[in-house]
């Protein structure tokens, strides 16, 4: 089932969103967290009185999740620029995802930094490139996604002990699944933890928690191609902190943000 499938088929209710998620959207014995966050957001969004672009976003891994989930969104602040809606999505098993949503208008400033743009010597795929699904083994979800290689990216479990970042073009497989924000953040998850291009062998990873930071309202570009850059800073315990980035094709940063995973090797 593809995402645009899938959000159409979710059930409004008086306080959310109701959901079963299905095998094909699955990450192991819980939902993708991408698709968790897009649930989320799109309750967030229901909850709100106006339509203000989504500024920053909390999220929480909290447990699995997977079958019939139910969303609540709680609105807990509406300011001149800014409101905030919290959501929850929970299971059988109780709590999965715990998120906080800031929606914020423009702002009067005199300050103004543009974020960098794509990394040195990476180019768009060409326009009608076709691309390649993830390699045998990926988790389930990753089937309703496309890759296409980026120059300066290492391939995940390459055993290059310099930890080198990930980086990769990545688009909804499905056309129709391609616009609007909730797309974006689901496949804003959907490449391995960078840490795995250290790990010579496939052990089990899981996100804790994810940060995320629009820092563009134009979320357009071609062919549905973003391209995902994942960056590991630490890794030690059984716990790797990252750094992630998505650039447009045509070399407009769109997202910033930050994750912390769980490492089983």
């Amino acid at each position: 089932m593809s995402f645009a499938a899938f959000l159409n088929a979710v059930e409004r209710t008086d306080t959310g969103l109701r959901a079963d998620i299905p095998e094909a959207w699955k990450q192991g014995r819980t939902a993708y967290g991408g698709m968790s966050t897009a649930l989320s957001l799109s309750a967030a969004r229901a909850a709100l009185a106006d339509d203000r672009p989504l500024c920053s976003a909390l999220i929480g891994f909290v447990g699995p999740a997977a079958g019939a989930v139910d969303i609540t969104a709680e609105p807990l602040r509406s300011g001149k620029t800014a409101s905030s809606v919290r959501t929850r999505l929970t299971g059988e098993a109780g709590i999965g995802t715990e998120a906080i949503f800031t929606f914020a208008t423009p702002r009067p400033s005199a300050l103004a930094l543009t974020p960098a743009g794509l990394p040195e010597g990476v180019t768009a795929p060409p326009a009608g490139s076709d691309g390649m699904d993830f390699p045998n083994g990926a988790p389930q979800f990753t089937a309703n996604f496309q890759l296409y290689p980026a120059a300066g990216g290492t391939p995940p479990f390459s055993g290059d002990a310099a930890f080198p970042p990930l980086r990769l073009w990545t688009r909804h497989k499905d056309p129709a699944s391609r616009s609007g924000i909730e797309a974006l953040l689901c496949l804003a998850d959907a490449l391995p933890p960078a840490v795995t291009t250290a790990m010579g062998d496939f052990e089990p990873l899981s996100s804790m928690t994810w940060m995320v930071d629009m820092l563009d309202d134009d979320l357009s570009t071609s062919d549905g191609w973003y391209l995902l850059e994942s960056a590991a800073d630490h890794a030690r315990d059984g716990y790797s902190s990252q750094a992630m980035t998505i650039w447009s094709s045509d070399g407009r940063c769109l997202i910033k943000g930050r994750q912390m995973v769980t490492v089983f090797a």
